[in-house]
């Protein structure tokens, strides 16, 4: 069962997701308002782009929901691998484990919180590593993977 900061963090997530969608139309409208078509050719890859995230969520919604019943919340020490971090993605070291956490896209200021409290909530990993990581006290949650490091 989600706990009500769960529902909150997955409904913010749904928001965050269909905002990206939204954002990446909106980009693709007025490239197609300004109708040239060489710029439309060459924006699909940035609307792409702009949309992979909130693509991403939604694609992977159901197997998050499934994570977070199958498996309950639990408090893990975190804190950020020095050196690897590529764009918006993060890699997490957690206390007591020899892989790291990979999480596809985690704002600043989730990252602002963990650095701080050095904790994230995570459900799972499930069989395949998969895991759902979530913040306390910002509404943030994504589904990620934990990897060899």
């Amino acid at each position: 069962m989600i706990t009500t900061w769960g529902d909150t963090c997955l409904a913010r997530a749904d928001r965050r997701a269909v905002g990206h969608i939204l954002f990446a139309l909106a980009v693709l409208g007025v490239v197609l308002w300004i109708d040239w078509i060489w710029l439309t050719v060459l924006s699909v890859p940035v609307v792409l782009e702009f949309a992979a995230p909130g693509l991403r969520h939604f694609v992977q919604r159901r197997g998050t929901l499934q994570l977070i019943e199958r498996f309950p919340w639990r408090p893990v020490s975190a804190r950020f691998v020095p050196g690897k971090r590529i764009g918006r993605q993060a890699y997490l070291r957690v206390d007591g484990s020899e892989n790291d956490l990979r999480l596809p896209e985690m704002p600043e200021r989730a990252r602002v919180l963990v650095r701080h409290t050095g904790r994230i909530w995570v459900a799972g990993p499930d069989e395949r590593g998969r895991v759902v990581a979530m913040t306390r006290g910002l509404a943030f949650l994504v589904r990620g993977r934990v990897v060899e490091r």
